[in-house]
């Protein structure tokens, strides 16, 4: 069973009020919401402030930190008429209070463009690797991951950052909403 909805819109807000609801229960009560794309056929669910695309700020154990989560997907008319989602983007940052551009990046690009031979699923960020006789940034290297769940996200936030989780059931909420994504919304 995958995310659906009668129309793209429809199915976007189905989507939208799941994240909503497992936000709302593990690290922030400000809501995601849907952006009409540029691409009649696609839709974005984000984070957004006044006028520009960025999430809200969390209280880890190593200071503040603003979370941003934002999936592009795109419409697929099935038989019965209704529109499935499928992701075809997503872009996940941890940016430190006061940082200029994020510490983690996690991104995934279906389609990249002609000739981008980097992974599709990759980690960047603005800290320096030594490799023998140079010092690379993960900026500019495409560390690959593997598809990354929003719900992976909000743990790595709640684990390892700190954050205090705004309900005792935060373990049960995520696995269970990581469970319905395999199940329900398939890429």
């Amino acid at each position: 069973m995958a995310i659906t909805g009668r129309s793209l819109r429809d199915a976007a807000e189905n989507f939208r009020g799941h994240i909503n609801r497992v936000l709302a229960q593990t690290v922030t009560r400000t809501p995601v919401f849907v952006i009409p794309a540029e691409e009649t056929h696609r839709i974005q669910v984000a984070f957004r402030l006044p006028g520009q695309p960025a999430g809200p700020q969390l209280v880890t154990g190593f200071g503040r930190i603003r979370v941003y989560l934002g999936q592009v997907c795109e419409s697929e008319r099935r038989a019965d008429g209704r529109h499935e989602l499928r992701t075809v983007e997503y872009r996940y940052y941890l940016t430190p209070e006061g940082a200029e551009q994020p510490l983690l990046r996690w991104e995934y690009i279906r389609a990249p463009e002609a000739g981008a031979l980097w992974c599709r699923h990759h980690l960047q960020g603005p800290m320096n690797l030594p490799l023998p006789g140079h010092v690379v940034s993960l900026n500019d290297l495409h560390l690959p991951t593997g598809y990354v769940a929003f719900e992976e996200v909000l743990r790595f936030c709640i684990v390892d950052l700190g954050v205090r989780p705004l309900s005792d059931a935060w373990d049960g909420i995520l696995r269970d909403s990581y469970e319905r994504f395999k199940t329900e919304f398939t890429q």
